[in-house]
């Protein structure tokens, strides 16, 4: 519901305007990420070592650090308050595929209106999803932590990681505005992750970190700084207009 409204809201409130805006006006050219996806990823892994992006990890690295004296009361807390059938709006709005269908979508709308606005934002977040997948799945083989509940490839986790990275990057494009509801869907989604067991609270940490930082690492020096978002009523529920 929130991703049609979203697609709706954008495509129906950019396609009239960019056509009365100068292209001087216009952000970099779309980065090409379905043809170029290696060659992106391999442009993105090496910003993942300058100065904003080694901050984010290393802060957010050793607030998951400290927060592993949480994990078992955490996780004891979680087993006296069975978790809610609510989790599983988090277990599948955080999944890989759901945030890769909002980037995808995203990315879709903007070439098929033409508009090149968009399409920057839905390319941003596929490199972001993309990045954020590799590093992910290699920590988990890598590490291989035992979940709350059983089994492995507990660290980190990568449904907050992935809430994250969409987040991040609408927060780089859309500044507060856009960054507050998303950073609260986002949070959300490591919340339901703790409530099923599914990750410790270290895990859930270091995934937001891990997201944050991919989100960084993509938008990095060429964020739209001038969009605004404003959300509207639509038929059959709310949604979002972007304005540019």
């Amino acid at each position: 519901m929130f991703s049609a409204a979203f697609f709706i809201a954008v495509s129906a409130a950019l396609a009239p305007q960019a056509s009365a805006t100068p292209d001087s006006a216009q952000p970099p050219p779309p980065d090409r990420p379905i043809t170029h996806i290696v060659q992106n990823l391999a442009h993105d892994l090496k910003r993942m070592a300058t100065t904003n992006t080694l901050v984010i990890l290393a802060g957010g690295g050793a607030v998951s650090l400290l927060s592993a004296t949480w994990d078992h009361p955490v996780d004891r807390w979680t087993l006296r308050h069975p978790a809610s059938t609510v989790t599983g709006i988090g277990r599948i709005g955080g999944d890989g595929w759901t945030m890769g269908g909002l980037a995808l979508g995203t990315w879709g709308i903007g070439e098929l209106t033409n508009n090149r606005l968009v399409t920057h934002v839905g390319s941003d977040l596929i490199r972001a999803q993309v990045m954020n997948g590799v590093l992910v799945r290699g920590l988990k083989i890598a590490v291989d932590r035992p979940r709350p509940k059983g089994g492995g490839h507990a660290f980190p986790s990568g449904h907050t990681s992935t809430a994250f990275a969409t987040a991040g990057v609408l927060h780089q494009h859309f500044g507060w505005k856009g960054g507050v509801p998303a950073y609260a869907l986002a949070t959300f989604v490591g919340y339901t992750r703790l409530r099923d067991r599914a990750h410790w609270f270290s895990d859930a940490m270091f995934g937001a970190t891990l997201g944050l930082a991919s989100a960084r690492a993509v938008t990095g020096g060429h964020e739209s700084k001038t969009w605004t978002i404003a959300p509207v009523a639509m038929p059959g529920g709310g949604g979002f207009v972007v304005r540019w």
